[in-house]
This record gives C-alpha cells, sequence and structure tokens, in this order.
C-alpha cells in the first residue's frame, strides 16, 4: 500500500521524469510520507511509438498548438458526439479559417492525421491499464501533474479512479490549474476533490497530511475544493499557493520511480533518458520588463536562485547518480551572477554532462565562452527578430545587432541556440520584414530558428493581461478548445491557456510575412552547406566565404580594414572602432577614414550596420564554425583557387578581391553529400593548417 501515488499522463515528456513529482515525492518522504511516481508517460510512448508520442508531445508545430494530445483523450471523458472526429480534422487540422494566418501555416501531414485517428483505438484499454496500475497501489491520495497537453488525460483517468475508489482524494496541480483553470476545474468536474494553483512545494504536503487524517481541504491558500469554488468565482479572486522564498530550502528531486520504470519498459532498448535540473524559479528579467508574449510565470515572476555552492553540489550529485544523461536547466533564465560562480566551478570539476541553459541574447563573447568551457552546449537565448522595432513591441531588452553577435559567437565557439522568429505583433512595421528577408541570406552560415511562428496571446502574458493596450481585439480561445470541451464559450475562457486574436488596427500579417517565411526556409536548407570565417596569418584577414549568395569566394584584409574588421567582432560605434584601429594601428585613425574603409565590407556582406554601429559577420575559425556540409565546399573551392604542391594547397592572395565565386562551388544545384570523399577522414579544418609562404601565397596543409 502506497498513501500516495503521483501520476504523469500524457502527453508529459516520455524521454525525462517529471520535476515537480519528483520533487513533491522528496518533500512527502521528509514528512514521512511515502509516495511512488507513476510515468504512463512511458506507457502510451510503448503504445504508439516514441516518434509519434513526441510529435505530441514535445514538437513545436500545429500538433500542440491545435491541442491533438488533448483532443485524442476526449472521448474518454466526455463520450463520442457525432461527427465530432471529422469536425476536428476538418476544422482545425486541416481548416484555413482561424489563429493566426491559416494561408501561412504548414499544412497537417495526411499521415499525421491518420496515425492520430488510429491512435484512438489505444486511449480505452491503456487508461484501463493505468487505473489497474493506480488500484494495485491502493493510495488514499492520487495527484495529477497537469502541464501543456496533459489536462484531459489526467481527468480522464481521475474520473475513473473516483469512480472506482470514491473514497481516494484526487487533486490536480501544474500550469494548466493556475488561477481561474484550477477553479474552472474544479468547477467543471466533480471527481476532482482539490486543485493547486502556483507552487505546490509547501502547500501540497500539508494538503496530504489533511487528507490522510480525514480533515477537510478547505482554506488552504491556493487550493480551489468543491466547498470554496463558488465563492472564489463570486469575488473573481483567484490567488496561488506560498511560493519557496529559498530555493535551498527544496529538497533534492527523488527521479528513483522514472528510472525504475523506464528500465523495465521497451524504450530502455534504445534511447538514452535526459534529466530537468532546477537552480531558479521566476524570471530577473521579467520582474523589470515582462516580454509582452511572456506567459510563463504566472503570479509567480520573483526571481530566486539557489546558492552556487548548492547548484554545483546537487548538480554533481545527479551527474553521478545518472551517470550519461543529458541535463536541461528548467530555469526560465540564467541567473547572470552564476556567470561568475557556477559556471567556472563547473568548468574545473569537469563533471562530463552535456547541459542546457535559458539565456538572454545580450550575453558577452567571454560569457558564451566560459559556458561552452562548462559543458553548456546548448542554450535557448530568446532571439524572436532581427528588428530592433518589433524586439521593442516585444521588450525584449536587445537590439538586432546583438541578436546576430550572439548566433555567431554561438558558431564560433560551438555552443548550439534554440531559437525561433516571431511575427504578428500589433503595430509591427510591415517593412521591417522585407527587410529581414533581405538580411536573412547574409546569415546563412549561422545557426538557423528551429521555428517561425505567428504570434500566440498566452494567458498571464501582458497582452493578455491588458489587450487594448497593446493592440488585440477578439481575444478568445484557441478554436481547437470548443473541439475538445464540450462547455460554454465562457467556461472554455477560463480553462484555456491560449488565446488567437485580431490585430486591433485591422492588419493582416499574410500580406507582409511571406518573404520572410520563404528565406528563412531556403536558410535551414542551406545551414549544412554555408560558411563565412576567417584565419589571420601572417598580418592578412583571409575571409572565406561560402555563403550560397557570397559574391566572391575570398577576401583578403590588411592595414586598417584588418583592424576595423577585427575590432569590431562585437557591435561596436563606429567612434570606438576608430579609436581601437588607431591604438592597435599607432597611426591616426578618424571617423571618416573608419566610415571609407567600412564601406566596401557593409555592401560586400562582411560587415552589418545599424546606425553608427558595424558588426563583422566572419567567425574566427574554431571547433565549432564549420558544418561537415560547409567544409566540404571549402575542399572544393580552395581547389579551383590554388594549386596543389606536394602535400599541400597553395591559393594565391594577390588577386582574391577580383574573383566572383567560382561556379563549382555554386551548392545551389549540387546534390546533398557530392564531393563527399569515401577514403580517410578529412582533416579538422582548423587555423593550424593555414600559413602564409615566402612569396605571401596561403598554404593550406
Amino acid at each position: 500500500m502506497t498513501d500516495v501515488v503521483l501520476v504523469s499522463m500524457p502527453f508529459g515528456p516520455e524521454m525525462s521524469p517529471s520535476l515537480g513529482l519528483s520533487l513533491l515525492k522528496a518533500s512527502l518522504a521528509r514528512r514521512g510520507v511515502p509516495s511512488r511516481v507513476l510515468y504512463f508517460t512511458l506507457r502510451f510512448a510503448e503504445a504508439l511509438g516514441v516518434g509519434f508520442y513526441t510529435q505530441l508531445s514535445t514538437d513545436g508545430t500545429r500538433s500542440i498548438r491545435e491541442l491533438a494530445g488533448e483532443w485524442l483523450f476526449r472521448d474518454a471523458l466526455f463520450g463520442r458526439t457525432p461527427r465530432g472526429e471529422r469536425r476536428y480534422v476538418d476544422e482545425v487540422l486541416v481548416g484555413r479559417s482561424v489563429w493566426p494566418v491559416r494561408s501561412l501555416a504548414r499544412p497537417v501531414p495526411a499521415s499525421f492525421v491518420e496515425r492520430l485517428l488510429r491512435a484512438r483505438a489505444r486511449v480505452e484499454p491503456f487508461l484501463d491499464a493505468c487505473l489497474e496500475a493506480v488500484l494495485a497501489e491502493r493510495p488514499r491520495v492520487v495527484g495529477f501533474t497537469s502541464v501543456f497537453q496533459q489536462h484531459v488525460a489526467s481527468l480522464a483517468l481521475a474520473r475513473r479512479v473516483k469512480a472506482a475508489a470514491p473514497g481516494t482524494t484526487v487533486v490536480l496541480g501544474g500550469a494548466n490549474c493556475e488561477g481561474v483553470m484550477g477553479a474552472e476545474t474544479v468547477r467543471q468536474f466533480p471527481f476532482v476533490d482539490a486543485a493547486v494553483s502556483g507552487e505546490g512545494d509547501l502547500v501540497f504536503p500539508e494538503l496530504v497530511e489533511r487528507a490522510l487524517a480525514g480533515r477537510p481541504l478547505d482554506g488552504l491558500p491556493g487550493v480551489r475544493t468543491r466547498a470554496t469554488v463558488a465563492a472564489a468565482f463570486a469575488e473573481r479572486r483567484f490567488p496561488n499557493a506560498p511560493s519557496v522564498a529559498a530555493m535551498d530550502d527544496l529538497p533534492e528531486p527523488d527521479f528513483s520511480d522514472y528510472f525504475e520504470q523506464f528500465a523495465a519498459s521497451r524504450l530502455s532498448r534504445t534511447w538514452q533518458p535526459g534529466v530537468f535540473f532546477e537552480t531558479s524559479r521566476g524570471c530577473w528579467w521579467g520582474e523589470k520588463s515582462t516580454c509582452t508574449f511572456c506567459g510563463l510565470n504566472g503570479a509567480t515572476m520573483r526571481f530566486r536562485s539557489k546558492s552556487p555552492a548548492r547548484a554545483v553540489d546537487e548538480l554533481a550529485r545527479l551527474a553521478a547518480r545518472h551517470p550519461g544523461c543529458d541535463v536541461q536547466v528548467v530555469d526560465n533564465i540564467l541567473d547572470t551572477s552564476y556567470l561568475d560562480s557556477v559556471v567556472p566551478e563547473l568548468a574545473r570539476r569537469r563533471l562530463g554532462l552535456t547541459l542546457f541553459w535559458e539565456t538572454k541574447a545580450s550575453l558577452a563573447k567571454e560569457q558564451v565562452r566560459r559556458l561552452a568551457s562548462a559543458g553548456v552546449t546548448r542554450i535557448q537565448p530568446g532571439i524572436e527578430s532581427f528588428s530592433d522595432p518589433i524586439l521593442k513591441l516585444m521588450r525584449k531588452g536587445v537590439t538586432a545587432l546583438q541578436n546576430v553577435q550572439l548566433l555567431k559567437w554561438c558558431r564560433e565557439l560551438g555552443v548550439k541556440p534554440y531559437w525561433n522568429v516571431l511575427w504578428g505583433f500589433p503595430g509591427e512595421p510591415p517593412d521591417e520584414y522585407a527587410r529581414m528577408a533581405a538580411l536573412v541570406p547574409l546569415l546563412a552560415h549561422l545557426p538557423p530558428p528551429q521555428g517561425v511562428s505567428g504570434l500566440r496571446l498566452d494567458r498571464f502574458s501582458p497582452g493578455f493581461e491588458e489587450p487594448a493596450r497593446f493592440g488585440f481585439a477578439e481575444v478568445a480561445p484557441l478554436p481547437s478548445y470548443r473541439h475538445v470541451y464540450p462547455f460554454a464559450p465562457e467556461v472554455l475562457a477560463n480553462l484555456a491557456y491560449f488565446f488567437s486574436f485580431r490585430p486591433a488596427d485591422g492588419r493582416d500579417p499574410g500580406d507582409y510575412v511571406g518573404p520572410l517565411l520563404a528565406a528563412v526556409r531556403r536558410w535551414t536548407r542551406e545551414a549544412d552547406e554555408s560558411a563565412l570565417f576567417f584565419v589571420d596569418v601572417g598580418g592578412k584577414l583571409v575571409v572565406w566565404d561560402l555563403r550560397p549568395r557570397a559574391r566572391r569566394a575570398l577576401t583578403v584584409l590588411e592595414g586598417l580594414p584588418r583592424l576595423l574588421y577585427l575590432a569590431c567582432d562585437a557591435a561596436t560605434d563606429v567612434r570606438a572602432l576608430a579609436a581601437a584601429s588607431r591604438d592597435a594601428g599607432g597611426t591616426d585613425v578618424g571617423v571618416d577614414e573608419a566610415l571609407r574603409a567600412l564601406e566596401p565590407l557593409v555592401s560586400g556582406g562582411l560587415v552589418l550596420r545599424a546606425g553608427s554601429r558595424f558588426l563583422a559577420l566572419a567567425t574566427r575559425l574554431g571547433d565549432g564554425a564549420i558544418p561537415d556540409g560547409a567544409a566540404r565546399r571549402f575542399d572544393s573551392v580552395a581547389r579551383t583557387l590554388g594549386r596543389k604542391e606536394s602535400h599541400t594547397l597553395v591559393v594565391p592572395l594577390h588577386n582574391a578581391h577580383d574573383g566572383e565565386m567560382p561556379r563549382s562551388a555554386d551548392g545551389g544545384t549540387r546534390k546533398k553529400g557530392a564531393g563527399r570523399s569515401r577514403s580517410a577522414a578529412r582533416p579538422r579544418l582548423s587555423e593550424d593548417r593555414f600559413s602564409l609562404n615566402r612569396r605571401g601565397e596561403l598554404v593550406i596543409t
């Protein structure tokens, strides 16, 4: 017998344990209350196949935006409705009538629709097996986490648990239960005894102790119950539970149940799970100026972080306990003080981890270097746009040049950035999209976005809280909600997290976004074969341009142009560039002279200009600078420009400015993988392979 069972239902992540439930298990253990976490996510991933499950759970395409995972369990909760299946497919998955510009949305493949419809036959047997597993524990309290697309599946099982064991206390918590959403869940579903709004670390153990002692749950802060929900709606007050004030007071999460169940699953034969790790909550930037589209923190925006010693020691224990696991830090934003404490200590300890962290895009190059040295191989910097006016509308607190320079440094230092392009903000200047579309070919050598999406309005975001102020009209739950829940519009508005809208000024983003979307698609296709890098050898800066629309393959910079190029590795004002070049070169360099030297670099696509600020686009050749496809293209370009001498390739530099990109190096018509050698692996493309001979020619070994 287990007093408390905690449940993770589809479509929670299948390849990682639930951090929230693992923390609650550890908190209950502190009070001597035994509990077990059941990961039915694993069972359903086995039934559907990992690839299709992932499409429903973590893929950023329309399968999530249209609530396909929630809809899959809809009939198990509410019963079948005539024509409900075809209406959802025709009006939502295939339809083009709503949110936000359907004409620009990528179509849902017919194969996805077919698999989704076939998967419905697996739902009832799956829920029967879940019920049997829960009842076998003979729990007195069953708690469900509900984040993203876990709500309907959790409710479907909760109804069955309550029917089979009426004395069981059923509790829901998680992001889908914050504020009015949890209150409406309790009001609409009588088998739910309580919903926890906000952080459950402090209040849930108290709730469990009351339930086990047979005492009422009413009156707990942030907890909606059947007895208190009517008053909450009458007052329109839905406060959260108390938040954790000191992060060091939290226990370390207990992931043991997940790894036990994963090892017993078929997934363990071919997959390596990951783990989530937490060092902070809230967002220090959001406390100052919340991004207008961000609804992640709700009422828990206040930033709190663990002490550096606690963060490092806990991560070290995690690495020892789960060797080989990928670690994703779930913080909304990196504590900047960690760059001088936690990050250097991780680099010193060499824990052998590959880490993911969310950051701001305003990182300095040395900070990116420190992250890379500490094993942070992936970051999510929240770039979203290359337009200063649109970034201001978002309240991002960074400039377009800062976004580009971070992508450049990530490429150079071997850190993979995960980022998206967002469009469709009320009041955005349409001509900015034509400008960004023209900019994209210059960025072809940098990591492309993982997604391009029209703006969605999320609950708790500033745009949702004050729609008129931010230019949103006709705000309503995404149409997919009405295909999931058979409720009145006002009830859907309380349950929904995601909302559609119309720009108050009546503009249609479909009139101006198309060219940028097309440019980004080309960027994604061509990224592996694109590079723009330099080697600094013998007082010459040799710039190799392997972007698909490069004007010339090779440019050599000497004297002032070389000094300026090196000086604008970060976005820099022309006055500072002139001063830096003067200091480095020992000769007087004025602003006008610097501008004249920079102009051909800007027109040649090697430097970006924004007002008086300039940013060099080429990366210094390093371990992370050149994708495999671009390295193969480099071989072809270098052979075309040079001559073979013994075991080296010699490239004359005196006429580097005169030649256009060789036809054989144009990746537009060459099949992917063409020219790949079947012999020994190609030597790594690194700066030590380049030198100058006595004739001033470039030698490549």
